[in-house]
C-alpha cells in the first residue's frame, strides 16, 4: 500500500480563518473547511510557536529522563528535557542550549531521530523534533525552570523494561516514541 499517495489528497478549502483566543504561548484559531465531497465543517486548532525540540540524553551506558511538573496533568511525570526553539535557533541548537539548562549537561553528538512529530494534530500545530544527543559532558546554563529537575538513570534493559511494561509510570507518548527511536539508533531493540 502507498500510503503517501493516500496523504497527498486535496485539501479542503480554508476559509473565515480566525483567531479567538490568545495566551502568551498559543492562539486558538477556528477556521470553516470544506472538502473535496462538498461536506463543510468547522476546525479548532491551538497554534503557536516555531516548534519544540526533545532531547534523548546517552552516556553509553545510561538513558537520562526527567521528572518534573506537568501543568496539563497536574502531575509529577517521567520524560525527556524538551522544550521551544527560541528564534533565530535551529533546532539543533535549541537542543543543546535545552541539555544545558535543564539538567547541566552538554553534548558532543547530535543526531536527529525523526524529521518531526506531532501530537494530536487534528487539534495542535506543534511539531517536535527529537534528538539522541551523545558524548555527555557537565556544562550548567541557568535556564527557566521554576524548581530543579530530577534526572533518572536507566541502562537499556531498565528502559526497555519502562517503556514495554503496559503498567509503567512513563505515560508521555513522545517520550516513549523518541525513546524507543533512540533504542533503534543505538541497535538495542533486537
Amino acid at each position: 500500500m502507498d500510503v503517501r499517495a493516500l496523504l497527498n489528497k486535496k485539501l479542503p478549502a480554508v476559509a473565515n480563518r480566525r483567531e479567538h483566543q490568545a495566551s502568551r504561548l498559543f492562539r486558538i484559531e477556528t477556521m470553516d473547511l470544506t472538502f473535496s465531497n462538498g461536506t463543510q465543517a468547522t476546525y479548532e486548532r491551538i497554534c503557536g510557536g516555531r516548534g519544540a525540540v526533545m532531547a534523548v540524553p546517552f552516556d553509553g551506558t545510561h538513558f537520562y529522563l526527567t521528572v518534573e511538573y506537568c501543568g496539563g496533568t497536574m502531575n509529577y511525570g517521567l520524560g525527556l528535557v524538551k522544550g521551544k526553539i527560541d528564534a533565530g535557533e535551529t533546532p539543533e541548537q535549541a537542543v543543546v542550549r535545552e541539555l544545558e539548562e535543564e539538567i547541566g549537561f552538554g553534548t558532543r553528538k547530535v543526531q536527529l531521530l525523526k524529521h518531526e512529530m506531532t501530537v494530536a494534530p487534528g487539534m495542535l500545530s506543534l511539531k517536535m523534533y527529537p534528538f539522541l544527543c551523545e558524548d555527555l559532558f557537565e556544562c550548567v546554563q541557568e535556564g527557566d525552570e521554576p524548581e530543579p529537575i530530577d534526572l533518572v538513570k536507566l541502562t537499556v534493559p531498565e528502559l526497555k523494561e519502562l517503556i514495554f511494561d503496559p503498567d509503567s509510570v512513563l505515560v508521555e507518548g513522545r517520550t516513549v516514541a523518541a525513546l524507543t527511536l533512540a533504542l533503534h539508533r543505538i541497535g538495542a531493540l533486537n
